[in-house]
C-alpha cells in the first residue's frame, strides 16, 4: 500500500474552483447515469487544468510565503460553551468573536474522525486551526465544536443531537446573526455537517471530503461487523461504494437528502479515497433531488487539505477563500475583515 493510501484511509474521517455544479441551475433532474458521466467529463478536464495551476511550482517553497493570522486571545479570547443535548447529555465547544459588538456571521467547524475532543484541544484548534484563525480574521465568530464518539453505533443521531444544541446556543447570542450560521466540517465533521442540515436551519454548509459512507449508512455493523470502529474500517467501502449502496440505503440516503434545507459546498480532492462516493453517489442524488449544491475539485489534494493538512498550502488557502465566498452568498450578515494592525501573521508549513 503506498504512503497516500495509507493516509488517506488513516485520516478517511479525522484552486480556483474548476467548476461549480449548482443544481438550482437545472430544468429538471438527471438520473445519475447522465449526471456521473458529466461529472466524469468535469472531473479530467479539471484534473488536467489544475495539475498545472498547482502543482507544478516548488510546494514546500510555496508553503513558506503562505501565511495564517495569529490573534491573541487578549483581542480575542476563547468562550467555553457547554449546553444540553436535546437527551440531557453535555456538548462542548470553544468560541471566539472578532472584536466589537456584530452582529457577525459564525462558522461551526466540525472536526474529522469518529472520536470526541477535549475540551483544551477545542481552544488549541480555535488558537491556532489555520482554517480557525482566517476565518476569524475575516470577520466570523468561529465555534470550535466536537460531539459523542461514533465509535460504536456510528448510526446513533447522538452526533447530530450535539452539534445542534451547539447551533441553537450560538444563533441566540446576541452578537450572532441567526440568519448567517454556517458550518464548516471535513471528513467524518463533513458528513455530520450533511446530517445537521437536515435537522436544523442554516445558512450554509462547507463539507471537505465528507465520510459519506456514515451518511449513507455503509459504515455500519451489517458492513463491519462487531465494534468498536475506527477509520481503518473504512478502506473496502471506499474502494467499491457501489457494491454496498443497497436499495435500502439508497432509500435511506434519499431521506436524508430530502431533509437538508440550505446550499451545500462538497470540497474534494482528487487523492482522497472517498472521491468515489461523493462523486458517483452523494452529488448525484443531490441533484436529482434539485438540492443547490456545489462540488469543487481541487486536483492533486490528499484528504485533509480543507484543513490545511496538504504539501501544497496554496490548495488550502485557496479552499478557504472558495469557502469564504461560497458563504458570503448565503449569510445575511455580511463579515467585516479585521484589521491587518491588529494581529500579526505566521508561516504555515507544508504537511503531508
Amino acid at each position: 500500500m503506498n504512503r497516500w493510501k495509507q493516509l488517506l484511509i488513516a485520516c478517511a474521517f479525522g484552486a480556483t474552483p474548476i467548476v461549480s455544479t449548482d443544481a438550482r441551475c437545472l430544468e429538471k433532474p438527471k438520473d445519475s447515469a447522465a449526471v456521473q458521466q458529466e461529472s466524469n467529463k468535469v472531473f479530467d478536464e479539471a484534473r488536467r487544468k489544475e495539475a498545472q495551476k498547482l502543482g507544478s511550482g516548488n510546494e514546500a517553497d510555496s508553503a513558506s510565503t503562505i501565511t495564517r493570522p495569529s490573534i491573541s486571545l487578549e483581542l480575542c479570547g476563547i468562550e467555553e460553551i457547554r449546553v444540553k443535548a436535546q437527551d440531557g447529555a453535555e456538548a462542548i465547544a470553544a468560541l471566539r468573536k472578532p472584536p466589537g459588538d456584530g452582529p457577525f456571521p459564525a462558522v461551526v467547524f466540525l472536526h474529522g474522525g469518529l472520536g470526541r475532543s477535549t475540551m483544551t484541544s477545542l481552544k488549541q484548534g480555535a488558537l491556532t486551526g489555520i482554517m480557525h484563525t482566517r476565518f476569524l480574521a475575516a470577520g466570523y465568530v468561529t465555534v470550535t465544536a466536537t460531539r459523542r464518539k461514533r465509535t460504536e453505533q456510528p448510526q446513533s443521531p447522538a452526533a447530530v443531537w450535539d452539534t445542534v444544541s451547539i447551533v441553537e446556543h450560538v444563533k441566540q447570542l446576541p452578537y450572532v446573526d441567526a440568519n448567517s450560521l454556517t458550518l464548516y466540517g471535513g471528513s467524518g465533521g463533513g458528513t455530520l455537517a450533511l446530517e445537521v442540515a437536515g435537522a436544523t436551519d442554516l445558512a450554509a454548509v462547507m463539507a471537505g471530503a465528507p465520510a459519506t459512507i456514515l451518511f449513507t449508512g455503509m459504515f455500519s455493523k451489517e458492513n463491519l461487523g462487531e465494534p468498536p470502529y475506527s477509520p481503518k474500517d473504512a478502506g473496502p467501502l471506499m474502494k467499491d461504494p457501489q457494491k454496498y449502496y443497497t436499495p435500502q440505503l439508497q432509500q435511506l440516503t434519499r431521506k436524508r437528502i430530502a431533509k437538508i434545507r440550505c446550499p451545500i459546498m462538497i470540497a474534494q480532492g482528487d487523492r482522497d479515497s472517498l472521491k468515489k462516493i461523493n462523486s458517483e453517489i452523494i452529488v448525484p442524488e443531490m441533484k436529482a433531488q434539485g438540492k443547490a449544491v456545489e462540488l469543487v475539485w481541487y486536483p492533486n489534494q490528499p484528504h485533509g487539505f480543507y484543513w490545511g493538512r496538504t504539501p501544497n498550502q496554496a490548495a488550502a488557502l485557496q479552499c478557504f477563500q472558495d469557502a469564504d465566498a461560497f458563504f458570503k452568498k448565503h449569510i445575511k450578515a455580511q463579515p467585516v475583515a479585521m484589521d491587518e494592525k491588529l494581529f500579526q501573521r505566521v508561516s504555515v508549513s507544508a504537511k503531508r
